[in-house]
């Protein structure tokens, strides 16, 4: 048979002794479920730094590339038309300004988020403490004396 009471070296032999090892076991395993939260939550730190280097790095090139091609484009214009060139900027540069700003009201409409909550761990941890409260309240009815 097991050790109930780790380095006791006894079996509980009254329901104080079986209420402490089942106290010990779930203070064991809510302390292994926090850990595990924690351990989750960490990698989601990383996978969203990570993620946001990357965006960034990303971002900043394709704005320079954009710059570029909006330069060229208001060239482009001047060149075919006879519009002056303060004018084909201005005229690129409402358009872009335009097509930013409808991009940013979708955006916030869309609203996306991320979620630094370790869903497995908190439900895991919901569920444990469920389950001690119910086993409490059994055993607080199991000892009570029987009315006469």
């Amino acid at each position: 048979m097991r050790d109930p009471v780790p380095g006791s070296g006894t079996t509980p032999s009254s329901w104080s002794d079986l209420l402490s090892v089942m106290f010990f076991d779930a203070a064991k395993l809510l302390a292994q479920e926090l850990e595990l939260a924690k351990l989750e939550l960490q990698q989601d730190i990383e996978r969203t730094k990570a993620y946001i280097a990357l965006l960034m790095i990303g971002g900043a090139l394709a704005t320079m590339g954009l710059v570029f091609l909006l330069v060229m484009a208001a060239f482009l214009l001047n060149a075919g038309t006879r519009l002056p060139l303060w004018a084909c900027f201005g005229i690129i540069g409402g358009v872009i300004f335009v097509l930013g700003a409808v991009l940013l009201v979708t955006a916030k409409t869309k609203n996306a988020r991320i979620d630094f909550i370790p869903q497995r761990s908190a439900e895991a941890i919901k569920e444990d403490f469920e389950c001690i409260s119910s086993s409490i309240k059994t055993s607080k009815s199991a000892n009570r004396p029987a009315p006469h």
